[in-house]
């Protein structure tokens, strides 16, 4: 039962980690301190600019 609670846990700070970098990749895309020129020329986030 232990092993179930620490992996629990271990989602859940995974998944809240993670949802908090997106914010926080929204807010910068947002108040402009990156531009979607910059993860077009990085290639990031694909799925989001078309090609």
């Amino acid at each position: 039962m232990e092993y179930i609670k620490n992996m629990g846990l271990a989602a859940f700070l995974f998944f809240l980690i993670k949802g908090l970098l997106w914010l926080t990749l929204f807010a910068l895309l947002y108040y402009k301190v990156i531009s979607k020129e910059t993860l077009k020329k990085k290639r990031f986030f694909r799925i989001f600019f078309k090609q």
